[in-house]
């Protein structure tokens, strides 16, 4: 089925602006599926994605949330998933570093800025997906968002060095205990998703570092390749993703 990438990319707002919302897969598939019907048959008459919502994309999108019920039990299944593979990403990189060490301020912190974290990406999800931003004004949305949790976890980091707290430290078989668990998540989160990005990003971010961090490189060399090599792979296989998406988008 055929449609105009207007109507494609009002679908796929919708989906977003459904999904931050809470809803359950099913029901938005389902009328995601007969929207796409009812705007294909209006393109054959002449007709635009206007003639058929009657509305604003924000009034239209708020009117179909309003009409499915909020998936609770998706919800709290979902936040323990995302917070164990974030969590795995910070075993991960402490323990490659050898220094893998929590404090109470921590282990407090840590699962604070996770949901804060999720909690804002979906208002912003929700808020771009139901308006009409340009794309810089969206990307610039998007990046500051993902800007929030470093702040965050650089307060962290000041508080621990200002306040004195007890603290839980991990030896050798500690980090290779660390390393094997969030191995574990990556894969379980990777299978349940039915998706590669969760086994993918962790090798392309830990990997080069931890071969680099084998190599005798003086240490200022190293911190330059390790802040470079791992994100500059990342941005590679995003953009590939990125393509194949909008490849597969224009042969729909």
């Amino acid at each position: 089925m055929h449609i105009s990438m207007e109507s494609r990319d009002f679908l796929e707002n919708l989906k977003v602006y459904l999904i931050s919302s809470g809803k359950k897969e099913i029901e938005i598939n389902e009328i995601i599926e007969e929207l796409e019907d009812h705007l294909y048959e209006a393109e054959k008459n002449g007709k635009k994605i206007d003639d058929i919502i009657g509305k604003s994309p924000k009034e239209y999108m708020e009117q179909v949330a309003n009409e499915i019920s909020f998936d609770l039990k998706g919800v709290v299944k979902f936040i323990p998933i995302v917070m164990l593979g974030a969590f795995a990403f910070i075993l991960t990189g402490k323990a490659i570093r050898g220094f893998l060490e929590f404090s109470i301020i921590d282990l407090v912190g840590y699962p604070l800025i996770f949901l804060l974290y999720l909690l804002i990406t979906a208002s912003v999800f929700k808020y771009v997906s139901s308006r009409h931003l340009t794309k810089i004004k969206e990307r610039i949305l998007l990046g500051t968002t993902s800007l929030f949790p470093f702040v965050l976890f650089m307060v962290l980091l000041y508080l621990n060095s200002s306040i004195n707290t007890p603290a839980i430290e991990f030896g050798i078989i500690g980090n290779i205990v660390a390393i094997s668990c969030a191995a574990i998540i990556f894969i379980w989160i990777a299978v349940w998703s039915k998706s590669w990005v969760t086994i993918i990003i962790p090798i392309l971010l830990f990997l080069p570092e931890g071969m680099v961090n084998l190599t005798t490189l003086e240490d200022k060399t190293k911190a330059i390749l390790n802040a470079t090599i791992p994100f500059a792979l990342i941005g590679i296989y995003l953009f590939i993703l990125w393509n194949k998406e909008r490849n597969k988008g224009n042969t729909r």
